[in-house]
């Protein structure tokens, strides 16, 4: 997932020329081979949230080519996972936790 803030030079863009921006974001991706499940909107924080998947080193070119643009004024990427998929890293972290001594034991 990522969370970015448009920059006031972005939103001037987009109200001088009105376009579709998930077209816009999906040809980024499609480059980088990042995969967008969904793109919205956060008009109280003028703020666009993707839910795409991607390598990280990809996701990093994502948010060095937007940033590099003035497009966004901050970036984040945060890694989620399925229940399922946490489900399996409770197991395993479950069979490891015996290994490792926390620094106020």
């Amino acid at each position: 997932m990522a969370r970015a803030k448009y920059s006031n030079e972005a939103f001037k863009g987009m109200v001088d020329n009105p376009q579709d921006r998930e077209a816009a974001a999906n040809k980024l991706f499609s480059a980088l081979n990042v995969k967008m499940h969904n793109l919205y909107f956060s008009v109280s924080s003028a703020e666009i949230v993707a839910i795409m998947e991607g390598s990280a080193e990809n996701m990093a070119a994502v948010e060095m080519v937007t940033s590099s643009t003035g497009t966004f004024s901050s970036f984040e990427t945060i890694e989620i996972i399925d229940s399922k998929s946490m489900t399996s890293a409770m197991e395993t972290a479950n069979k490891v936790v015996s290994a490792y001594q926390a620094p106020n034991q």
